[in-house]
């Protein structure tokens, strides 16, 4: 039977970075795992980077390495910690530009039953960071981390001169904010044609303070294809050899959820969801340890799936010009993190023709 119906989850929209959700493993390796993210601030002069780390899993772990260590991490994360929840914090010169950090971890589920995890993560200075000290003019700071789906802008006002801060994108309606000392405010700017790219500037009055571009070039932003068949929904996940191993647990508006972990550059795993009236919803979450999409696949009946009279053969349907849609999906994102708290991810989609059913 021919596929009709071609969606790409493809690049467009916008994503939280980092976010930390329920997701159901398949395996005791993946109920393990620890997961990092990391938010960067510009504080007297300097970067302070804070970490917060989780080992997910249904007991305590213990964390058993931790690289670099300089500068010195300030908190409970620490070589030989173990509980399930850490914070620590390392202090950046003005003149860095990224900081990254590797977490080794283990559970002991049972006396002989060892399970061994790691994770890294990494922040991106992308803004300006004043080493001279407060004084009666304002001190604005401003960074931005680009994601799949858009770019997150971060803006403070570092000292007790507050100023208000624009920030104006290539594409929509500039923002505006007076953040408070020690109170960074945090704005998604989605990409809303990958084509044309985003910028997104940042001033104070009359002075230009950054001009912050999304960069998607470093990301993996593929998942997969989903097709619409006389049957229902069909995806044929798949992740890039450049890619981490990436969890997508899929649920259906009606049957059992699925689970599958993609293996970077492994054959495509393919996973069908019959539809048994005329309304097909399937539900999906998918996280690469780092990041965490969620939203829904409605399935759309093709033309032409009508069954044929008794004595007769189904007739091919006529070639369908390759037409394109969007559906919007809500993702919530962690307070802590670098990234809104609230985006959008786009699923675009492409027809083509069934025949020989």
């Amino acid at each position: 039977m021919n596929r009709t119906l071609k969606r790409v989850l493809g690049l467009a929209g916008s994503v939280a970075l980092g976010v930390a959700g329920a997701v159901t493993f398949a395996s005791a390796a993946q109920a393990h795992h620890p997961e990092i993210t990391g938010t960067a601030e510009c504080v007297d002069g300097g970067w302070e980077v804070t970490w917060n780390v989780e080992l997910v899993g249904p007991v305590d772990g213990k964390i058993t390495e931790i690289n670099p260590t300089d500068p010195a991490i300030d908190g409970n994360l620490q070589v030989d910690a173990v509980g399930k929840s850490f914070t620590g914090t390392q202090l950046y010169p003005a003149s860095a530009t990224e900081a990254h950090l590797e977490v080794s971890s283990v559970w002991y589920e049972g006396q002989d039953n060892q399970i061994d995890g790691e994770a890294a993560g990494h922040v991106v200075f992308d803004g300006t960071c004043s080493e001279e000290p407060p004084g009666d003019e304002p001190e604005v700071s401003a960074s931005a981390v680009s994601d799949c789906l858009g770019l997150t802008v971060i803006v403070g006002n570092n000292n007790d001169t507050l100023a208000e801060i624009t920030m104006t994108p290539s594409t929509g309606e500039p923002v505006t904010v007076t953040p408070a000392v020690g109170e960074p405010v945090t704005e998604f700017f989605a990409v809303e044609d990958p084509a044309a790219g985003l910028t997104v500037t940042v001033t104070t009055g009359e002075t230009e303070v950054g001009v912050f571009t999304w960069n998607a070039e470093s990301l993996t932003c593929e998942w997969g294809v989903v097709y619409d068949t006389c049957d229902g929904l069909e995806f044929e996940l798949s992740v890039p050899e450049t890619a981490a191993e990436t969890t997508v647990t899929l649920t259906p508006s009606e049957g059992d959820e699925v689970v599958v972990v993609l293996e970077p550059g492994a054959e495509p795993e393919i996973v069908e969801f019959p539809a048994t009236g005329d309304e097909l919803t399937v539900s999906y979450v998918i996280n690469d340890g780092k990041s965490e999409y969620t939203g829904e696949v409605p399935w759309t009946k093709p033309e032409g799936c009508e069954e044929a009279p008794a004595g007769e053969s189904p007739t091919p349907a006529a070639q369908l010009p390759e037409t394109g849609s969007s559906m919007t999906i809500m993702i919530s994102a962690a307070a802590a993190l670098v990234v809104a708290a609230a985006v959008l991810f786009f699923i675009a989609r492409r027809r083509r023709a069934a025949a020989d059913w």
